[in-house]
Order: structure tokens, then sequence, then C-alpha cells
């Protein structure tokens, strides 16, 4: 009897970690698509080139099927893949247009997946 009184006495303090568990996953998964700009996927430079050959270049470097938006914010030229809002975007690059100089930013959401190919043209055109 006192074996059984052990067991039943670990199935509440069992279930309140399985629980623990199950919110801490679903916390996870609600934070899954953050702003791409907060991803750890990201290379950054100068380059001569004026923003809208420089854009033309990533995006000639990307796979024809590929879904691009630009847009212009201040003085900085934006091109997203995939979507325009930040927490949906596959892929952002921004290019700031200050005199002869200008800085570009490129994020690649999961980058892993096609070997940081929108890193990669960003990177290229920005020597080109």
């Amino acid at each position: 009897m006192k074996g059984s009184a052990k067991v039943s006495a670990l199935q509440p303090m069992f279930g309140g970690f399985i629980f623990s568990l199950f919110i801490g996953f679903f916390l996870a998964g609600c934070a899954h698509n953050p702003d791409i700009r907060m991803g750890p996927d990201n290379t950054s430079g100068t380059t001569v080139n004026n923003p809208s050959s420089y854009l033309g270049c990533v995006q000639g470097e990307l796979p024809k099927h590929t879904k691009v938006y630009t847009q212009q914010e201040n003085n900085t030229l934006q091109l997203f893949v995939d979507s325009t809002d930040p927490n949906k975007a596959a892929g952002l690059v921004e290019i700031k247009d200050n005199g002869s100089q200008h800085h570009y930013v490129a994020y690649q959401r999961d980058a892993w997946y096609d070997h940081g190919r929108l890193l990669d043209a960003a990177l290229t055109c920005s020597r080109a």
C-alpha cells in the first residue's frame, strides 16, 4: 500500500510539469515571427552604387519566381521578399542614400534554407 501512495503523490507534480512545458512551447510559438530586423541572419556594408541600381542587382540575383516589393521610407529604399510586413517577410534589404557612399543592411529569415541567397546577393551587388 505504501508504494501506491508514493505514485499517487507524484501524479500532480508530473501533471504540473507537463502543463508548464506546454505553456512554454506555446509562448515560444507565439514569438516565432518577430521583426526580421531582429533576427541573427544579416549582413551590412557600403557601396558606391546608387540605391535603385543596387536593389535592381539584388533582385536580379534572386530566383525569377521570388515575390519582391520595393518602397521608399525617408532616405531609405527597401526591398522586401514575400511580404512588406517585417514580421512576415522572408527577406529585407535596406539602402540609405547619403552622398557617394550608400550604407546597406540585408536581413534574411531562415537563411540556412537556401544557403543565404539574399545575403550573398546583397554582398555581391555591393561590389559590382
